[in-house]
């Protein structure tokens, strides 16, 4: 292997290795001097990167004179870590709910066995992660099926590459009051709101449609101690991590809300269309296994690993 995968050639051979990744076996590659027009450089570097990717047994060639030359093999694993994609950055909710540590754990274990690695960073609101993925500083977003696809109406830069089923994201959502007596949203309340959490401010907004309420903007992470402290009467939360002994706990009330919500509890990743080993990557992994992941992780058969 060249110096390192950021030197000029190790560019040109993360280049060719990730053109050889969407190449099926038993198809004909392009010829040496395609490569090198392709790529403004020399026909020695193209056979040279050739030969690298060859000896680290990513790749295995034959030569069939006018016909042309064919692969015959092909290692992904190893060729993933020529393309420079070895590392995986990926975007999640704050692991404050054993749903979200279960996909972490999930996901993670599903790229080691293609001998990648994940590195999550964990941030509130959905809307500020699909930034991060739009911005190019993450290969992918974990959210709602529902704030994905509020924003691929106003983004076709952006495809959902991952579904997870239903209550893969969370379990419901529901009305949360700090007074326990109480069990209906009412004139006058004061309501936790938080408009970076696509989700919850759309829910809030369709429950309290028609009320003359106060709305109160925090962070959501922090809305179950405002409850607690009485800063605000009421919240829409989710119900996974709440101990429902000191609160009045109530279910969604407008039929919109119910409706939004079969979407808000599906977990999906979010890609840029145009992150071609992002969307390789992805249609490698099992969606099945990484829900069972989580499903042991839930029942606390399994320790989280991210």
């Amino acid at each position: 292997m060249w110096e390192n995968l950021y030197s000029k050639q190790g560019i040109i051979l993360q280049k060719i290795a990730e053109d050889l990744l969407f190449i099926e076996l038993n198809e004909r590659v392009p010829k040496v001097s395609d490569f090198s027009e392709k790529f403004g450089v020399g026909r020695g570097t193209v056979q040279t990167a050739l030969k690298i990717l060859e000896n680290e047994d990513c790749i295995r060639l034959e030569p069939r004179g006018h016909l042309g030359t064919f692969l015959r093999y092909k290692n992904v694993a190893h060729l993933l870590k020529y393309t420079g994609a070895n590392l995986v950055q990926g975007v999640m909710p704050l692991p404050y709910s054993k749903k979200y540590e279960g996909l972490a754990t999930g996901l993670t274990s599903e790229l080691e066995n293609l001998d990648l690695s994940l590195n999550i960073a964990f941030m509130r609101g959905s809307r500020l992660r699909l930034d991060g993925v739009k911005e190019g500083r993450y290969d992918f977003a974990l959210v709602s099926k529902y704030s994905a696809i509020e924003e691929l109406k106003e983004d076709k830069n952006l495809r959902i590459a991952l579904e997870f089923g239903e209550k893969t994201y969370v379990s419901e959502h529901a009305v949360i009051f700090s007074d326990p007596k109480k069990k209906k949203l009412a004139d006058g309340m004061k309501v936790g709101i938080d408009s970076f959490s696509t989700d919850q401010k759309i829910l809030t907004q369709v429950e309290t449609k028609g009320l003359n309420i106060e709305y109160l903007e925090f962070n959501y992470m922090h809305l179950l101690q405002h409850i607690k402290a009485h800063t605000i009467d009421a919240m829409i939360w989710n119900v996974d991590e709440i101990d429902s002994a000191s609160l009045s706990i109530q279910p969604l009330a407008s039929p919109l809300a119910i409706q939004y919500e079969k979407q808000m509890n599906e977990a999906v990743c979010v890609i840029k269309t145009d992150n071609r080993k992002m969307d390789y990557i992805i249609n490698l992994l099992s969606p099945a296994k990484i829900v069972g992941v989580q499903s042991r992780v839930v029942m606390g058969d399994e320790i989280p690993k991210y």
